[in-house]
């Protein structure tokens, strides 16, 4: 098949999850304990850069520089889902819930974009999240920043 544009509603985003909770491990590869976050309408990446400068006087008046430091974050937002009737709530959102009342080591949890096409990336980050809010005739939002702790791994 060709190569083609695709729906970013086509990406999936997972949160690592052992047997023992949110797991600040590294996550063995094909490792099946990710659960999917639901209830997402959009998904922005944010990369920065801080840079150094390097110009000197023999520049010729014209700005150096090197990149020194690389952070990223990404922002998932929709939804909030949950079973009105049981108060079963989507396991990816709760999962990611729990990661944010973390601190210290514990604070840092696993994720993973998935591609239609079956690329990948995974990056370890800590979680703020904004839990269910609106007004009168809104459905409940929800959305939580990953903020990326280390360099991101494209597979």
């Amino acid at each position: 098949m060709a190569v083609t544009k695709f729906l970013a509603r086509d990406l999936a985003i997972d949160i690592f999850i052992s047997d023992s909770g949110t797991d600040s491990g590294t996550p063995a590869s094909g490792d099946s304990d990710w659960t999917p976050i639901g209830g997402l309408a959009t998904l922005t990446h944010a990369p920065s850069a801080t840079e150094a400068d390097t110009t000197t006087f023999d520049s010729d008046g014209h700005g150096e520089h090197m990149t020194a430091q690389r952070t990223e974050q990404w922002t998932l937002a929709g939804f909030t889902l949950e079973d009105v009737t049981s108060g079963t709530r989507n396991a990816g959102q709760a999962a990611v819930e729990a990661l944010a009342q973390e601190v210290g080591l514990d604070s840092l949890g696993w994720f993973k974009i998935t591609s239609p096409g079956g690329n990948t990336i995974e990056f370890q980050a800590s979680a703020t999240v904004t839990l269910a809010d609106g007004g009168h005739n809104d459905a409940a939002k929800w959305q939580a920043v990953l903020k990326v702790s280390g360099a991101s791994i494209f597979n």
